[in-house]
């Protein structure tokens, strides 16, 4: 997703201090621009934002990620009151003699910067997860996990073939120690299907949603929508296997099939399958209603976004609960969505959006067709979904989770 330029500052949340140093690690590289004053830390991950709206409820938010030297910024850029402990880079774990190469340095900043920290939320499975929960162990400090996909199917998606099989053997070995250990410590799994495989009931497993919505996101009202004739779809993700981009191509193909020159599509986001996608649509003869946009950094701008559009359209192969369903119900924006991982439970079991089987574009066209000529339905799933949305806003999650981690409470 090339950058629009934009920049999304820090978000406002209320402070409530706890007397603890909060140290997050997520598998993350992280953008390192040297200046006269010092270093400018960023990233291109928008759940730094959630993350940082958790660390409010601390003293002090303490980053542990791998560092690659820029002379640009990513697309959000740390508070400068962010504590960063830089891992040696390394592209990524298929290329072992690179890890190999790293595991030392990386040893040594993991126990330095454990120092800094009084409790430490621990992103995985991941092989130098591990070693930081063994160095937390040893140095006395909280631990608490934390899951966001299902890393399983996230992995076997990208790497499909015989030769990746022991590969995928390690990852589903790493994913059993991963949820063994979630059953003596704190962990938070990104929605309640996932959540259920870490034991949903018991009291150490929160099932949590990343949301970003801000409660003053809230107040705005719906836009007004006139279907009767061109009609504007949108989503949102990266360019990757896993999000199943090209299924919009035959989407689009399949809406110009049934109904000529009604439908465009604007996709938000970058990634390696770009130029395949525009292939396709040529092929395809769609390209002159597919819109490529480039990737907007979550903020006001891209709320504008979900508003202006008609329907938001969601096709992911694989998900936890995804951010962008719940800023498409806040903006009050209909959805249609594949119905993989937790998508279901976001969207109510089809209460607050239409769910459609993973991979079928006629399913997509047909679901998107009901919304279309159904006012009703739509002003339904619309006032539904922003009821539900809520109850997940960032200051009330963000409070939610912080109060798991610290043992406070388990959150309701």
């Amino acid at each position: 997703m090339p950058s629009n330029g934009r920049r999304t500052a820090p978000l406002a949340g209320t402070t409530h201090p706890v007397s603890n140093r909060l140290g997050v690690y997520v598998d993350d590289i992280y953008r390192v621009v040297n200046h006269a004053v010092g270093q400018r830390v960023s990233s291109d991950r928008a759940f730094l934002l959630f993350a940082y709206a958790v660390s409010r409820h601390f003293d002090e938010l303490v980053l542990f990620g791998r560092a690659t030297q820029s002379d640009k910024d990513a697309d959000y850029v740390l508070p400068g009151e962010v504590r960063f402990v830089s891992l040696p880079h390394y592209a990524n774990l298929r290329r072992l003699h690179e890890v190999t190469k790293v595991a030392v340095g990386t040893s040594k900043a993991m126990w330095r910067g454990l120092e800094l920290v009084d409790v430490v939320w621990i992103f995985g499975p991941h092989p130098f997860g591990f070693l930081l929960i063994a160095f937390a162990w040893l140095r006395r400090k909280r631990i608490a996990l934390g899951v966001r996909q299902d890393t399983v199917r996230y992995h076997a998606t990208r790497l499909q073939g015989k030769r990746w099989l022991p590969v995928l053997g390690v990852v589903r070995m790493a994913d059993s120690v991963h949820r063994l250990l979630a059953r003596r410590i704190p962990t938070t799994v990104v929605g309640k299907k996932l959540a259920s495989r870490y034991g949903l009931d018991r009291p150490t497993t929160y099932a949590m949603t990343v949301s970003l919505v801000p409660e003053r996101e809230l107040k705005r009202e719906p836009a007004t929508r006139d279907l009767t004739g061109r009609v504007e779809l949108l989503t949102i993700g990266r360019l990757e296997v896993e999000k199943n981009p090209l299924l919009v191509v035959d989407l689009l193909a399949e809406l110009e099939r049934r109904s000529p020159g009604r439908f465009r599509l604007t996709w938000i986001g970058r990634g390696k399958l770009e130029d395949e996608m525009r292939s396709r649509a040529e092929v395809l003869g769609v390209d002159g209603l597919l819109n490529l946009h480039g990737y907007v950094p979550f903020g006001p701008p891209l709320l504008d976004l979900y508003h202006r559009a008609d329907i938001f359209v969601h096709v992911s192969l694989t998900e936890g609960v995804p951010q962008v369903l719940v800023e498409a119900l806040a903006c009050g924006t209909p959805i249609v969505a594949t119905a993989v991982g937790g998508v279901a439970q976001a969207l109510a079991d089809g209460d607050a959006g239409l769910l459609v089987p993973p991979g079928d574009a006629a399913a997509l066209a047909d679901a998107i067709d009901a919304l279309v000529s159904d006012a009703q339905l739509r002003a339904g799933i619309v006032a539904y979904g922003r009821r539900l949305v809520r109850d997940v806003t960032l200051e009330a999650e963000s409070a939610r989770v912080a109060s798991f981690i610290t043992g406070n409470s388990q959150p309701a």
